[in-house]
């Protein structure tokens, strides 16, 4: 690679770290770096999952835009639904999420429960949190081969199918999301306020959706577990079915209480997971892959103005908790 040096903090090579030869670059040099490197950074990405680029002068949302334009992974895509709280930006760049700090967001793919996921998701970030606040990150080839193989072959042979409900208009949920945001209404989900055009979206994605009472609607997307890289070939772990059974291993037991006191309503639970058939997964096969997932997490912490680029198949991420101000930027193309 031209006018870069590489390194990896860690023996699994991911991420592949990107600094400048020169550390005194301007930003439209950088630019020509990304087009004379562009085919070799493809190269880097297929094989290592996710490539950090670090001391390049990446100052703003603007900034963030341009590098993700100049690596030409494809178009932006944008979060129609997605399930995380976050604020969007402008076209394409959203906030990462907006899910209380004292939350740990645990790996996966970004919407690896629809059929038109990401193909690439990045982040960027413009204030480190002063403790904590890693976007963790994992191998989806090395999960895949930690995962138990009877679990593998159940959750392989079965598929999975997603759940999950949002709300039009509920004072409740109002109010929950003003103590912490947690659970999104469908206007939010689909940056929209028709529901014509929520309907004509949920065609187009392959959605299986319904209305239910005071405009609640329900959504499931029937996906299998485990896929092929469309380049690679190589097999990955890749599902959210450990973020969709809401249980006292993922959510804490205070939260996992008041998650059965406030989705006491089956038509209001913000997800479900089932096997394809319908029949519930067991629960320690799920604890099982949250377990997996920590046995594989990668840490890292962010220095202002670093840019995450990770292959969305090959490579997890996910978010630590954290202290103080933090603000990381995230986007995605097809």
């Amino acid at each position: 690679m031209e006018k870069v040096i590489t390194k990896f903090f860690n023996s699994d090579k991911l991420p592949m770290v990107v600094e400048p030869a020169d550390a005194d670059i301007k930003f439209p040099e950088f630019l020509d770096l990304l087009s004379q490197n562009k085919e070799s950074f493809k190269r880097a990405l297929l094989n290592h999952g996710g490539l950090l680029f670090r001391n390049f002068p990446i100052h703003n949302e603007d900034h963030f835009a341009a590098l993700i334009h100049g690596l030409d992974h494809g178009k932006f895509i944008d979060y129609i639904g997605g399930d995380s709280p976050r604020n969007k930006i402008k076209d394409g760049i959203y906030t990462s999420t907006e899910a209380p700090p004292s939350v740990k967001i645990p790996l996966h793919n970004e919407l690896s429960f629809v059929k038109h996921f990401p193909k690439h998701i990045y982040f960027y970030c413009a204030i480190p949190a002063p403790k904590g606040g890693a976007t963790i990150i994992a191998d989806a080839r090395k999960v895949y081969q930690g995962i138990d193989q009877g679990v593998k072959k159940r959750f392989i042979e079965n598929g999975l199918k997603y759940v999950s409900a949002y709300y039009y208009k509920s004072r409740v949920m109002d109010f929950v999301n003003s103590l912490q945001r947690s659970h999104k209404s469908w206007l939010q989900v689909f940056e929209t306020d028709s529901k014509k055009d929520v309907e004509k979206m949920c065609r187009e994605n392959e959605f299986a959706f319904k209305w239910n009472k005071n405009d609640w609607i329900q959504l499931s997307q029937t996906r299998p577990a485990v896929i092929e890289h469309p380049i690679t070939k190589e097999k990955v772990w890749f599902n959210q079915a450990h973020l969709y059974d809401f249980n006292p291993k993922l959510l804490g037991w205070w939260r996992y209480l008041g998650a059965k006191v406030l989705y006491c309503q089956k038509h209001t639970r913000l997800h479900e997971i089932f096997f394809a058939n319908g029949s519930k997964i067991p629960r320690d096969d799920l604890y099982h892959v949250l377990d997996v997932l920590d046995a594989n997490t990668i840490s890292f912490p962010w220095q202002k103005g670093d840019v995450l680029v990770l292959d969305n198949v090959l490579a997890m991420h996910g978010r630590a908790v954290f202290e103080g101000k933090r603000r990381i930027l995230a986007a995605m193309t097809g």
